[in-house]
């Protein structure tokens, strides 16, 4: 995940929870619990460490650690991240697309080997396509 590129659309809950565990196990904690509630538990009584064992196949033994002392005995919403997730699949689409083209390829077959691969229609893979990459929104003078 290029987080740089979707920051913006990502809760600051998720930031600090990123910050805290690192990049790649926020991005399985949101695979695996985005759009529930997690109770992060301190791994004390019978029922913390059944979720805290839970959590560390999540994300690892270091990270569920982290958490049980930043967020122990909290009630914790884990986002499902949808927006960034699909602004990083457009920012992807968008890539292969360029590289194909590159690479000699038709216009027509990468939108159709790039609906198959992303599940999307044609049609969605156009209107990605059209729209204005982050590049070309900027200044023109920078």
């Amino acid at each position: 995940m290029e987080i740089d590129q979707v920051k913006e659309l990502l809760p600051k809950q998720l930031l600090d929870i990123a910050e805290a565990i690192g990049l790649p196990a926020a991005q399985r904690l949101v695979d695996e619990l985005g759009g529930t509630t997690w109770p992060v538990a301190k791994g004390v009584r019978r029922l913390g460490i059944i979720r805290h064992e839970a959590l560390k196949e999540v994300i690892g033994e270091r990270a569920a650690t982290i958490m049980a002392e930043q967020w122990g005995s909290v009630p914790l919403y884990i986002p499902k991240c949808e927006a960034a997730i699909r602004r990083l699949r457009d920012l992807e689409i968008n890539r292969q697309y360029v590289q194909g083209v590159r690479e000699g390829v038709s216009a027509n077959t990468l939108v159709a080997e790039l609906a198959r691969s992303y599940k999307l229609s044609d049609r969605r893979v156009w209107e990605i396509l059209k729209q204005p990459s982050p590049e070309a929104t900027g200044d023109l003078f920078h």
